[in-house]
């Protein structure tokens, strides 16, 4: 499946070996992924409240350029994803908008036909789950997970729902799915659909409180007895190990909890080269990623 692949901005700078897991993974479960002369998504807070129109043109001049291509986008990064998957709503439901974006294009045809698609959901699709099992060389075999989606990969429902704006679920299932045809355990825990709070460090500066709702999300994850939290957004993903190290410098008695995006933990299962996924970027020592 031949699809253009967005990693944001974030993954590339802070992360690297999430993008090199995503390349490994897909070579392994036959995604053909197209790079191409992106720039931000840009995200879905920020940008889009201090101008929406800048916004939304930035996010369809990127769906464009697929689309120019015959290609589907594939996101790594929930906030990519909501982005990007909104502005193709706008554009295709407001007609006003539409002659607004022909204006702004200077003609040039855009058809908003170029789907948006979170790396998990094609992931948890039923030939690639099972591509996944026939591939692993490391099983997660005794690994408990919590799983924690973030607040962009489903909300709102109008969005990120299914075709007619109903959610399928009440949180998505995908990472499970995926987690354990690799071998891993799902653990149930508290407020699964719970914030992990980044937005209020990021975007309005309230680092406590950001910490504070942070820290009633891992105490939920704690009881539950996970061995690793998995994300796919690296927004909670930095939230968890930047947030849990620096509660831990106040409380030295905080448990500090690996996380991982889930594209590092299945490229870790398929048999990646673990110094290529970097595990040393992670503030909370990530075991499954270092040799």
């Amino acid at each position: 499946m031949r699809i253009a692949f967005f990693p944001g901005c974030v993954i590339p700078i802070r992360y690297p070996g999430i993008e090199a897991a995503t390349r490994f993974l897909a070579a392994k479960t036959g995604l053909d992924l197209v790079d191409m002369s992106f720039h931000c998504c840009p995200s879905p807070t920020g940008l889009k409240e201090a101008s929406a129109g800048a916004w939304f043109a930035l996010a369809l001049a990127n769906l464009r350029m697929a689309e120019a291509e015959g290609l589907d986008v594939v996101t790594i990064c929930s906030g990519c994803g909501n982005t990007l998957r909104e502005a193709r709503k706008i554009y295709c439901g407001d007609e006003d908008k539409r002659a607004a974006v022909r204006e702004l294009f200077d003609g040039e045809a855009f058809q908003g036909r170029t789907d948006v698609h979170h790396l998990p959901d094609l992931l948890a699709r039923d030939e690639t789950l099972d591509r996944l099992e026939a591939e692993c060389v490391r099983p997660l075999e005794g690994l408990r997970v919590a799983t924690h989606y973030g607040c962009h990969y489903f909300r709102p429902s109008s969005v990120m729902g299914g075709e007619d704006g109903s959610p399928e679920y009440p949180l998505p299932e995908s990472m499970e799915l995926i987690l354990e045809s690799l071998g891993a355990e799902i653990v149930d825990y508290g407020r699964p659909d719970l914030c992990c709070g980044a937005a209020l460090a990021y975007n309005v500066g309230k680092t406590d409180e950001s910490l504070r709702v942070l820290s009633e999300k891992l105490d939920e994850i704690t009881r539950a007895e996970a061995d690793a939290i998995v994300t796919p957004c690296p927004a909670c993903l930095a939230q968890f190990d930047a947030g849990q190290s620096a509660l831990g410098r106040k409380d030295k008695d905080q448990k500090l909890t690996p996380v991982y995006h889930i594209a590092e933990l299945v490229a870790c299962a398929l048999g990646a080269d673990l110094k290529r996924l970097d595990g040393k970027r992670h503030k909370v020592k990530a075991p499954l990623l270092l040799t």
